[in-house]
């Protein structure tokens, strides 16, 4: 538990750390005054029973002589609206106590969700090739929620209840001791027995429904990105099946913890009041007076309404508490993770390209993932004159994609280095490099919006120039299509992932988007793979219309495609093997025209 709240008491800044103190106050406060509502209804009672106490009581008398009331029912009515207003006051700082405290942990509840998501975001690339993103949007969107509606709130709830519950039984000490260490020994003990005989097994429950929680976003997630493959194979049943088994055991986890925390509250209820029941008599027995009898009895019977809600939230909370130490376990893992992930402030403004005149050269790069011995690059030597056409062939599996993500600075190379002009690419100046680049990938991700602001994607609609945006089209060879084809034109909504319109458009689409902040260096990795070649020929040649301007580098599964390229290099097992025009390699190297024959088709 004292670590939990260690790694509890990170997640928070100065300024929050300062309200959680000011919130135990108000805590602290609303117990005291719940207290003295309380502790009022026995010299109410008092009076109620035999008015004569006035003159004996030096408080009541004080009071009495201080307002000169003239009798003793006027003063016992002035005593019964004080101790009602009393009540209410108690009441009223309850509810504002409560007003503070949920305010305080649904905004934390919002900063976590921010501080998390941006903890990712700042996470290299390669973070995510190894990590599933339905479970990071899960950790983001719904897990935060749970460690603040299930665990933030709950641990608060369980301050203020010991306060409240500590306040009370201080009170019922200095009325009657024996009857307080009866009242400590059957209530405090039962849930004492109960809370460690399930403690463990809520550990370790919380945990299991952590995962079946995982993996039922997982599987839906994929149900839903699949649909049309699992329709197409009638696969239905099979996912149905999968979410069926972890999303049951979710349900059934939830369900148990549950009960045990409900069980308490009913045999309880059961002992306290039957309780109430044998005080009254066990004093009668005693030859009380009944006079004495009902403040106290009154006493511990509004004591006891107020104490058994208490215990029953201390119980609950403590067992939230335990059951959602998972969460706060993942949380605080993925904020304050180990390793060379540092939280990144990105500026408002977009950095300022860096400068490119001459050639990009890419010195002894080697690069293996983190953990694995494969080496997938070594020792690759380019060198890339700016507004020229590079191709990067060779066989599935050869290292052509992740030689990009090292030119795009979205992996590092484990050995050597990229300059730009003779000067080195580094984590201070790669954001600088990217605002040079624009990225055609094989699948294209469309988000569901206009087409608009998919082209201008990521920009808010204030900054979005209409004018870039139309230039980027017609580059594309896709304006005519949008104007003439589409009913609402730039404001034709594309659906979730562009289904609404062909592959070919949406590779256009792709295009359009690299294109729209006019880059000097236009990347495709493998952009046209999954068209007909009649709707690459097309896209090929609105590529090749801005040839003469930009610094081009393909990923290509039809050899075709680089065959206009200045240089083609050919990869093999991580290693460039030869390098020339379409031309000088077709005719020199066996391996190219293998692979141009597989290729082609021919």
């Amino acid at each position: 538990m004292l670590n939990s709240l260690k790694k509890l008491w990170q997640l928070f800044n100065k300024k929050e750390r300062i309200q959680i103190f000011s919130l135990l106050f108000a805590f602290l406060v609303m117990a005291l005054v719940q207290v003295i509502g309380i502790a009022s209804i026995m010299p109410f009672m008092e009076l109620v029973m035999k008015p004569e106490i006035v003159t004996e009581n030096k408080m009541l008398n004080t009071l009495y002589n201080y307002f000169h009331f003239n009798s003793i029912n006027s003063f016992t009515i002035f005593i019964g609206i004080v101790m009602t207003f009393i009540i209410v006051i108690s009441n009223v700082i309850s509810i504002l106590t409560i007003w503070l405290k949920q305010k305080f942990v649904w905004k934390n509840n919002h900063r976590l969700s921010k501080k998390l998501l941006k903890r990712y975001m700042a996470k290299p690339y390669s973070y995510f090739l190894n990590h599933n993103s339905t479970d990071l949007g899960k950790n983001v969107l719904q897990e935060v929620q749970s460690l603040t509606k299930d665990y933030l709130i709950k641990l608060l709830d369980l301050v203020t209840n010991l306060l409240v519950v500590l306040a009370i039984i201080s009170l019922l000490f200095i009325t009657d001791v024996k009857i307080t260490l009866a009242v400590i020994l059957i209530l405090g003990g039962s849930y004492a027995v109960l809370y460690y005989i399930t403690k463990n097994r809520m550990k370790i429950a919380g945990q299991k429904r952590f995962e079946a929680n995982k993996y039922r976003f997982k599987i839906v997630n994929e149900t839903f990105s699949g649909i049309k493959q699992i329709k197409i194979n009638s696969r239905e049943n099979e996912f149905l099946t999968r979410f069926s088994k972890h999303s049951s055991e979710n349900s059934n986890i939830r369900a148990w913890h549950t009960i045990i925390m409900q069980i308490p509250h009913y045999g309880l209820e059961t002992v306290a009041f039957g309780g109430i029941i044998l005080l009254v008599l066990s004093l009668i027995v005693v030859g009380g007076a009944r006079s004495k009898i009902i403040p106290i009895v009154s006493l511990f019977t509004f004591a006891g309404y107020r104490l058994m809600p208490a215990l029953k939230k201390v119980f609950q909370s403590a067992s939230y508490i335990i059951f959602n130490t998972a969460i706060l376990d993942k949380i605080h893992e993925d904020i304050f993770e180990d390793g060379n992930y540092t939280s990144q402030n990105w500026p408002d403004e977009f950095p300022k390209a860096m400068e490119f005149k001459n050639k990009i050269e890419l010195e002894d790069i080697s690069f293996s993932y983190s953990g694995d011995e494969k080496i997938i690059l070594k020792n690759i030597n380019m060198n890339i004159k700016k507004n020229t056409k590079i191709g990067l062939v060779g066989a599935t599996g050869s290292g052509k994609s992740t030689l990009v993500n090292i030119i795009l600075g979205l992996l590092r190379p484990k050995d050597g280095k990229i300059s730009v002009d003779g000067n080195k690419l580094t984590q201070d100046n790669m954001r600088n490099w990217q605002r040079n680049i624009g990225y055609v990938p094989q699948e294209i991700y469309l988000c569901d919006d206009t087409i608009l602001n998919n082209i201008a994607f990521g920009l808010p609609k204030s900054k979005i120039d209409f004018s870039s945006a139309k230039k980027a089209a017609k580059i594309a060879n896709i304006n005519k299509f949008i104007e003439n084809d589409l009913p609402e034109g730039y404001k034709t909504m594309v659906g979730e992932r562009g289904v609404r319109i062909s592959g070919g458009q949406r590779q256009r689409l792709g295009l359009a988007r690299a294109l729209y902040h006019d880059p000097a260096v236009l990347i495709l990795d493998e952009a046209t793979s999954s068209l007909d070649e009649a709707t690459q020929k097309s896209v090929i040649e609105s590529i090749y219309n801005i040839a003469e301007i930009k610094t081009i580098i393909i990923i290509a599964h039809r050899l075709s495609t680089v065959s206009y390229c200045n240089d083609i290099y050919l990869i093999e097992n991580g290693q460039v093997i030869d390098s020339g025009t379409y031309a000088e390699l077709a005719n020199s190297n066996i391996k190219f025209r293998e692979l141009a024959n597989l290729k082609n088709g021919r």
